[in-house]
């Protein structure tokens, strides 16, 4: 068990990124530490991932406010591009959660 869950879910991976971001580094309010997957990360200093997605949503970071947006992965939106938030038609917008 203690071999196979770390194979199989994101909680290593996202684990550490709560212990060494510091509290820059969140799991959406509507993922888990289970299956939130941070596909692309902050290139410069600081621990955070800029868009992600879990086994139903796509999420992407705010470029301008202390937000984040999502959207499901079965959407209507048409010429749907995950990694272009711009075709994000019935993306929703919640706050990014403060340290504690």
């Amino acid at each position: 068990m203690m071999v196979v869950l770390p194979l199989t879910t994101r909680l290593p991976q996202n684990a550490w990124g709560l212990l060494e971001g510091r509290g820059s580094y969140f799991i959406p309010a509507e993922s888990s530490i289970w299956t939130f997957r941070a596909d692309v990360e902050n290139a410069g200093s600081g621990s955070f991932w800029l868009r992600g997605s879990d086994r139903t949503r796509y999420y992407a970071l705010s470029e301008t406010g202390r937000e984040y947006f999502h959207i499901e992965k079965e959407n209507g939106c048409e010429r749907f591009d995950p990694g272009d938030i711009s075709t994000w038609c019935e993306l929703q917008a919640a706050p990014i959660p403060l340290p504690n």
